[in-house]
């Protein structure tokens, strides 16, 4: 679990494995308000037939977090701001 901050809000995210994912489908994008999310799971379902709800959880948080950083978020603490530079080489300007 990190934690990202931006205008005075802060949110928790979790890392690894995502178990919502695999249980509420395209409906815990939704329910984060992750339009890229929903745009991109409902493509992979639709192109694979469904088989991409098995690798979805696998990748679904890193590329959720990696998304939150690109439109602004920082990490808003220590632990948060390694986890980020270690996984996607993320520089605080």
């Amino acid at each position: 679990m990190i934690k990202l901050r931006k205008n005075g809000l802060e949110k928790r995210v979790s890392t690894g494995f995502s178990i919502k994912s695999l249980l509420f489908g395209v409906f815990y994008p939704i329910a984060r308000g992750d339009q890229k999310g929903i745009l991109n799971q409902t493509l992979l379902v639709i192109l694979t037939g469904g088989l991409c709800w098995l690798i979805i959880p696998f990748i679904y948080n890193k590329t959720f977090i990696k998304r939150q950083l690109q439109d602004g978020w920082i990490p808003s603490d220590e632990k948060s701001l390694r986890y980020c530079e270690k996984k996607f080489n993320y520089k605080l300007a």
